[in-house]
Parts: structure tokens; sequence; C-alpha cells
């Protein structure tokens, strides 16, 4: 029998490549898509049955769900700049509807993808699955605890679900990191302001594998992932990467995390007065982020899943840095 798999975020970045993974395993794939979202044409092509509608719409969401057996939920406003309000309803209200709709409709898996945002990450050495939450006042982070929150509840209603918690995601086509950090590098706008702090991230692909075990296996139920390569290298060698990549002169300038930090609030301040929609150069959730010491802890998901990183970090940021260059740099920031 067909499985049908319905794909929430799937004009998005990690959501484009569970649609890809589930048409070639073969799946009946569905995808919630916003209405007018240029993906539309190229998803119903490939044979993705599209239910135009938003995360926000309870009806939409409820056609959606009816019917699928499994349902990935990679939908988030992933940002860290925006009305908080829009924030709370995608990122909680989102994930309630399509929870609630998954329990009507007796799906047989969710898979929620997460973050390590869940977590106070930027001051532990090391996370796993028991870290505490951890809300600090900022609007992704908090909302995607109070998503995840949904999750745990509905589970505990008869809800037949599993968590993942992604650090970085990368690889060709991500409109988040690497382009961004070329962006700013090639500006020469990019500095430090945390030394030798290590980067936790997950090539695309490995995170999709992780997706489809926590999809299909029997140990998943009710069980949370953290998902990272786990792999050590710093930010700095990061930087350095994409500045060669790209041919420009690494970053150098070293500053305090205080300093910067408080520069990143006055500048939030600023702009909200301003009434600016573009974010500022930088926010206080981008400074913790990118002061991040704690090391992701998958050895969960290796015991319980027998999960394994399939693309070594060094080829993961080879095929990146290949796309990279291909792109316009006038099209790196798009965020």
């Amino acid at each position: 029998m067909t499985k049908t798999v319905l794909v929430t975020g799937a004009s998005g970045f990690i959501g484009s490549h569970l649609v890809k993974r589930c048409l070639r395993d073969g799946a009946r794939v569905k995808a919630l898509v916003r209405k007018g979202n240029a993906c539309i044409p190229s998803l119903r092509s490939s044979g993705v049955e599209v239910v135009e509608g938003d995360v926000r719409d309870a009806e939409a969401v409820d056609v959606a769900v009816r019917g699928c057996d499994l349902v990935l939920h990679a939908a988030a406003l992933t940002s860290d700049w925006g009305p908080m309000q829009d924030f709370i309803n995608i990122n909680v209200g989102g994930t309630r509807a399509i929870c609630e709709s998954a329990l009507r409709h007796g799906v047989g898996r969710l898979v929620h993808v997460s973050s390590f945002e869940c977590f106070d990450h930027h001051l532990l050495g090391r996370i796993d699955e028991e870290t505490p939450y951890m809300t600090r006042k900022q609007s992704y982070p908090d909302t995607k605890i109070g998503g995840t929150n949904e999750v745990w509840s509905a589970m505990k209603r008869g809800l037949s679900a599993s968590i993942l918690y992604p650090v970085w995601v990368y690889g060709p086509g991500d409109r988040t990191l690497f382009p961004l950090l070329a962006d700013t590098i090639r500006k020469r706008q990019m500095f430090y302001w945390s030394r030798n702090a290590p980067m936790s991230m997950i090539y695309i692909d490995n995170l999709v594998d992780l997706a489809m075990l926590a999809a299909s296996r029997p140990e998943a139920e009710a069980e949370a992932f953290m998902a990272c390569d786990g792999e050590a290298i710093t930010f700095e060698e990061v930087c350095r990467r994409v500045a060669v990549a790209i041919g420009s002169p690494p970053p150098s300038l070293h500053l305090p995390f205080g300093l910067v930090r408080a520069v990143a609030g006055a500048m939030e301040v600023a702009w909200r007065i301003a009434g600016s929609e573009k974010r500022p150069l930088l926010t206080r959730q981008a400074v913790d982020v990118l002061a991040s010491r704690a090391l992701a802890d998958v050895s969960k998901a290796r015991k319980t899943l027998g999960w394994r990183s399939e693309v070594p970090q060094d080829e993961g940021i080879r095929r990146t840095l290949e796309w990279l260059v291909t792109v316009e740099p006038s099209q790196w920031k798009v965020k």
C-alpha cells in the first residue's frame, strides 16, 4: 500500500528536501503551501498534491492532513526579526493546528522539526534531549519551545509523534547560513565575538535521513532526537572556508561578546522605533547563536535508530561551497 505523506514547509529548505525524499521512496506526497508561492507549479509537475493554504488556517490544515499516514511538519517562521505575533501564530498556533488535525484523522506518525534553539546552548558546554528548555524573550527560540510543547501535549492525548532538534542545517540551496556569511564577508562586515566557538551543523541529507527514521521506526515514537553531524569545526574555520571560496579576505577582527550583544540590543531598539521591517545588521539572537559553545550529543539517535551522518562534514561543506559560487552574489542575502 502506498503511504500518503503531508509535508508542511515544502517551499523551504528542509521541507523541499523532505518532499524529494518521499517522492523518491514512492510515497504519495501532499504539501501545504501558501497561496501564490512560486514553488507550486514545480511541486505539481513533480507529482505532489498541493493544498494551497497556511498553517495558521485550521481549515486548510485539516484538508491537508485528512487521509495522511505521516505528517512531516517543517513549516516555521525562522527569522530572527519580525512581529512577535507572527512567530506565535505560525510556530505555536500552526503546530497546534497540525497536531489537532493529526489526532482527529488518526495520523500514524507526526515528525516535528523543532530546533536546538529550544535550549540555552550558548551558555552550555553540552546539550542532549534531557537538557531543559530555556525561554529567553526572543521570538524564534521561545515560539519553537511553544510549538514543541504543543507536540508533547498532543502525545499525551494519543498522538504518535517524534521530535527532532536540528542544529545549523546547511547544504546546496540553503538561504540562511552560508549565503549570509558569504554576503557579510564579501562586504567586509563580518567580525567575531567568541574565539574558537564550535560550530554545530548538520548536512541536509543527513537530517532527512534522520527524519525518515523517526517517521518509520517504532522506537522513535514519543521520543526526541538531537540532530547534528557531530564533527568539530569552529565558526572561524567556517568563515575562512567561505572566504576562500568566494575570493575574499577572511575576517580577522575580534570584539568582546558583551559589547557586541549590547550593540545588537541597541540596534534592535532603534529599528523598532523606526518601524523597519528589515532586520538590523545584528540581533541578540544572532549574536547568541553564533557564540554557541555547546556540543549537541547525538548518541541517542545513533543508538536508538542506528542513524549515521552518511555525508561527512568536509564533503558537505565542499558541496555547499560549490553551489554557493554559482549563485549571483546579489542573491546571497535574501533574509
